[in-house]
């Protein structure tokens, strides 16, 4: 049997774009914030929603990849925010692109689900030979009132747009080594809205006073003004941060020294080179400069990037090249891929 490879990518941000600098006054951001994350401006979809960057981003993998449609077998949809609140929005997804024959399902792990929908995807292949055909779609919108995509969070500014990417069975491609996942739950409680669930259903008084909206920085300053607890979290992130790759190079009896690029998600420059600097590679063959054009993508960050890598002609047939993400929960997930060529 081929191995299971990445054999095409695609992104796609909206074409309207928001400075840092024009907001910084008025949304109270620190110089000190603004340096840390090095995050110039982002992208934002003014009258687009997740689902309809999704579509575009994926038809532009599939037509990379010379697939139909109805081939696809599978779609695997991520998004840290949605259209509307509960909706089958992979299933637009499918039908708008006519994947007629896809069953499509959406993957919920807020900035690890790029990594997640390319981990259910090499699984899937490896165990069950009547699929041929996995697409693997992110899609992420940050909007007031429920997240304001310059305070929401201390480790990074959020920006709109979508990435995909089909997998199937290929010589040619990014070749799936091995992949691995950890979430530790301990501060799960960290990252929600905190009304309009079961638990608290919204009323017209939360809406009024701006509670329906997730405010994860305001959250983590109020939970995180213990240093026992703020140095238990820390601790948590620094280990997996490490464990997740290291372990995954272990598995695959590889040393992080055989590793030719890293490509990780969109956070900000201080705390993106502390993971770097783990695998003790070369900043300059990492996905770290993305960053400061683009913001944070959510769940999009990885494919989007190894997209505008490959279209830089970054990678040369043989090179390893680890994927790492983390996400809200908190969730840590990494990826092996052997760069092996496009196919013309």
């Amino acid at each position: 049997m081929k191995p299971v490879s990445i054999v095409s990518t695609g992104r796609y941000v909206p074409k309207d774009v928001e400075y840092t600098r024009d907001f910084a006054l008025n949304e109270g951001l620190s110089q000190k914030n603004i340096d840390e994350l090095a995050m110039d401006k982002v992208h934002v979809a003014k009258h687009e929603e997740p689902t309809d960057m999704a579509i575009k981003a994926a038809n532009i993998a599939i037509e990379k990849a010379g697939v139909k449609p109805q081939e696809i077998d599978v779609i695997v949809y991520s998004s840290t925010m949605s259209d509307y609140l509960r909706w089958s929005d992979a299933a637009k997804v499918a039908h708008e692109l006519g994947a007629i024959n896809a069953y499509a399902f959406r993957i919920e792990q807020f900035c690890c689900g790029g990594m997640a929908g390319i981990d259910f995807a090499y699984s899937k292949l490896k165990a069950d030979e009547d699929i041929k055909v996995v697409l693997v779609v992110c899609a992420d919108k940050f909007e007031k009132p429920i997240i304001n995509r310059w305070t929401s969070a201390s480790a990074n500014y959020y920006g709109d747009g979508a990435s995909a990417c089909i997998v199937t069975r290929s010589e040619y491609g990014f070749e799936v080594k091995g992949t691995h996942a950890v979430t530790d739950g301990s501060f799960n409680h960290l990252w929600k809205i905190p009304v309009g669930g079961l638990k608290s259903p919204a009323t017209a008084e939360d809406i009024r006073a701006n509670r329906f909206c997730s405010d994860s920085r305001k959250t983590a300053s109020e939970y995180l003004s213990d240093s026992g607890k703020r140095d238990a979290l820390f601790n948590i992130l620094g280990l997996n941060n490490k464990r997740v790759m290291m372990e995954l190079l272990s598995r695959l009896n590889m040393d992080k020294s055989e590793l030719d690029y890293m490509v990780l998600y969109n956070i900000g420059k201080e705390i993106m080179l502390k993971i770097i600097d783990i695998i003790g590679i070369d900043v300059n063959k990492t996905s770290q400069y993305i960053a400061k054009d683009y913001g944070h993508i959510g769940p999009t960050d990885i494919v989007f990037n190894l997209d505008l890598m490959t279209e830089e002609h970054k990678f040369k047939p043989g090179n390893k090249i680890m994927l790492f993400s983390a996400g809200a929960g908190f969730s840590w997930s990494s990826a092996l891929l052997e760069f092996k060529g496009l196919s013309l």
